[in-house]
């Protein structure tokens, strides 16, 4: 319990060290599960409407976990760009796809929601004064500082929700599973590559991947 503890303050640090903001909003590892070595071949799907997404991310993903010395098989290099999932496979086809294609382990993340708000900032009013004048009226006249006005203004905030969890193709078990949201990323794709080495950072930490020799 106390390692786990430790784990999410680690990765809050993580997380709250980058730009932009970003928060932890749920966090799982399922102890009694974890293998007794790293998975070999692992297989990453990214779930997202956006396709052009869904490909930069499988591929930074991709990245990283070869450069540890593993195998990795992409969804959007399996399934053609309009597979959407159980619409047209079943749960056992889709679980034969992926042990034919030789993997262990399946690595999903999820871009669960996109939300935008705007917000406006009213503006302020307000009197600066200089209480050194303030001894006769004829003084305060003259040094009278005018009225100040700072106008109000609009802003626009964008929240990305995303899950990550790790599965063992052999017993179908969730191992792990982080929740967090991204506020204001002024490009996805950048920032993914941050993220994506907190992520593979964590699949280290728990034994999922083999660490770096």
């Amino acid at each position: 319990m106390k390692r786990t503890l430790f784990s999410l303050f680690v990765l809050t640090l993580l997380l709250s060290g980058c730009a932009p903001t970003q928060e932890i909003t749920g966090y799982w590892v399922n102890k009694a599960a974890l293998p007794k070595g790293p998975y070999k071949n692992i297989f990453i799907f990214v779930i997202s409407e956006n396709k052009t997404n869904q490909v930069i991310i499988e591929n930074q993903m991709a990245d990283l976990i070869i450069s540890l010395g593993h195998k990795v098989v992409l969804s959007s290099e399996m399934f053609p760009p309009k597979f959407v999932g159980t619409a047209q496979l079943t749960r056992e086809q889709l679980a034969e796809n992926i042990k034919k294609a030789g993997c262990d382990a399946v690595f999903v993340v999820a871009l669960l929601d996109t939300k935008t708000e705007t917000s406006y900032q009213p503006g302020t009013t307000y009197m600066p004064s200089n209480y050194g004048y303030n001894s006769n009226y004829y003084g305060y006249y003259n040094h009278y500082y005018p009225q100040v006005y700072s106008p109000g203004y609009y802003t626009t905030d964008k929240t990305y929700y995303i899950e990550n969890n790790f599965y063992d193709v052999s017993t179908d078990e969730l191992l792990y599973s982080i929740q967090s949201k991204a506020i204001n990323p002024s490009n996805l794709e950048s920032w993914f590559k941050g993220y994506s080495k907190m992520l593979l950072y964590k699949l280290r930490d728990e034994g999922l991947i083999k660490k770096e020799q």
